[in-house]
């Protein structure tokens, strides 16, 4: 019937990619950011943090310049940043009507609604604190004026947002979309965090033995995705499978066996037509918490089975917080780096083994390798997991 999808659906082309994030302010930067272990975390300087137990995390101390850039709230000037690095890399070139915008984001332009109830009665600064709005202004910048939408999935946002647009796309819906996840560091999201003591007074620890918690950070990253056989040009990779399950076990906290986590990785891979025995590397959530890097680790062993020992498996969180909704679209863009270049960046803060993580989590520094495909994998508060499979090209 029309519209309907194909039981393994055709690969979707990642064309290029663009960022803006504590590390690096473009993709290059980026990229050498993860292979030489730059620390982007510091103490927070765009709001007051002296009450807070804890005040340090990723931020982006000053955003690539920009027209009009001055005039735009802190999650619409990211995403936008990132739209500039995209748009120096490739061709945006289709039909406005036919060009579409997906993002991903746990929090939308919260501190904008934040400013607003702080600042006194301002229409048009409250509507830049909905929820969609930096989409919207996304669109704008790019031109853009085919289906814009926004998914908020959590910490898993930037990975539902690439598997929403390579939906559009097999369903004939746009021809390019721009997609990916941002999130801008706030005091809202600070005070919850804190109150929660979910921030580490340490620093972050991947599956370390001493982890003790995650620190947030902002960023955005996004990706040109357009039909694989629309586009006989260079690439990046391809999404081969995607899939986003909930554990439906708590309204914040996951589901201590993983089964949720499973399930998308299971889904994910059947629509790529792969088995686990396919998977050359595993991109990890990875946030330093104790009980999240546990669950990972036992989900990729139950996955992989008896090669999980011998599939790295990393987690590039430790050097620029947790990005929120841009941290799944980063890690996917640096899968497909990976691919490209040869090499897999290490797990920053990984030092000593735990009991509990046992895998090869590609300590002490950064590995030659050539993953042609990957699995990354994501979870967010409420039970929201997501799961990618990716397939990489040499340069």
């Amino acid at each position: 019937m029309p519209g309907a999808f194909p039981l393994r659906p055709e690969p979707v082309a990642i064309l290029a990619a663009g960022v803006v994030t504590p590390i690096g302010d473009d993709l290059d930067a980026f990229w050498s950011g993860l292979l030489t272990g730059a620390n982007g975390i510091s103490t927070i300087e765009r709001f007051a943090v002296s009450d807070l137990r804890v005040g340090r995390g990723g931020e982006i101390k000053k955003l690539p310049s920009g027209d009009e850039r001055g005039r735009r709230c802190r999650a619409s000037s990211l995403l936008c940043a990132a739209a500039d690095d995209l748009r120096a890399r490739a061709s945006l070139d289709a039909d406005p009507v036919r060009l579409g915008v997906v993002v991903g984001t746990a929090l939308g332009g919260v501190e904008a609604l934040e400013d607003a109830i702080a600042g006194g009665p301002s229409l048009r600064a409250a509507a830049a604190g909905l929820y969609d709005s930096p989409a919207h202004a996304l669109a704008l910048h790019l031109g853009a004026r085919g289906p814009v939408l926004t998914v908020s999935t959590a910490c898993a946002s930037g990975a539902s947002a690439l598997g929403l647009a390579a939906d559009l796309l097999r369903a004939d819906r746009a021809d390019l979309i721009v997609a990916g996840g941002y999130d801008g560091l706030c005091r809202f999201v600070m005070r919850g965090f804190d109150a929660l003591r979910s921030l580490t007074r340490d620093r972050i620890r991947p599956f370390d033995r001493r982890r003790s918690g995650l620190l947030l950070g902002e960023g955005a990253a996004l990706v040109l995705m357009a039909r694989d056989g629309d586009v006989p040009g260079p690439r990046l990779g391809r999404l081969l499978g995607h899939a986003s399950t909930s554990d439906a076990t708590h309204v914040a906290a996951p589901d201590p066996t993983g089964r949720g986590l499973e399930h998308a990785v299971e889904l994910a891979l059947h629509q790529a037509g792969l088995d686990a025995g396919a998977v050359d590397f595993v991109s990890a959530h990875g946030t330093g918490t104790p009980l999240n890097d546990r669950i990972e680790t036992a989900v990729i062993k139950r996955v992989l089975g008896r090669r999980a020992a011998g599939v790295p498996v990393n987690s590039i969180k430790a050097g620029m917080g947790h990005t929120m909704g841009a941290a799944a679209t980063l890690e996917a863009i640096m899968c497909l780096l990976a691919a490209r270049h040869g090499v897999i960046p290490h797990t920053l803060g990984f030092e000593e083994a735990d009991a509990d993580c046992d895998l090869d989590y590609v300590p002490h520094g950064p590995r030659w390798a050539r993953p042609r495909v990957s699995l990354s994998t994501s979870l967010g508060f409420g039970g929201c997991n997501a799961a990618l499979v990716l397939e990489g090209r040499a340069a």
